[in-house]
């Protein structure tokens, strides 16, 4: 029986590449700022290093960003806009980092932006992040 690894969230939805809208994966090249009209989407990154900035903060988004680089290839960081802030690993971060020494393929973080004004939550992570 043929043996299958898998690392990472599943992906559900479609990636646009007919520049149509409806689509919810996006895979993103180069530093974007995550809008409140992203609501509902994955973003992705396979090449180089990129800072994912999260909007100005607002309650009931969730975002999941997905590491698709080769092992050791690719650098993610979320950066929050002044005043707000990550709850991760125990403490509170303005930057959250899945480093390019330490990427994995498939190493994931969602976030929540949850009712207490300025938090934003990790809801769920796989791989290596560190928080600053």
């Amino acid at each position: 029986m043929a043996q299958t690894r898998f690392r990472g969230p599943v992906l559900q939805g479609k990636f646009n590449e007919a520049g149509i809208t409806g689509y919810n994966l996006e895979e993103k090249s180069s530093d974007y700022t995550i809008q409140t009209s992203d609501l509902g989407k994955m973003f992705t990154s396979k090449s180089g290093d990129i800072t994912f900035t999260t909007h100005a903060h607002a309650t009931g988004y969730t975002f999941t960003i997905v590491n698709t680089g080769a092992d050791g290839a690719n650098e993610i960081k979320l950066v929050e806009p002044v005043g707000s802030k990550f709850s991760f690993a125990g403490g509170t971060h303005t930057t959250l980092t899945n480093t390019k020494a330490t990427s994995k393929v498939g190493d994931f973080v969602t976030i929540h932006s949850g009712t207490a004004g300025t938090m934003w939550y990790v809801l769920n992570v796989q791989g290596t992040w560190a928080g600053s």
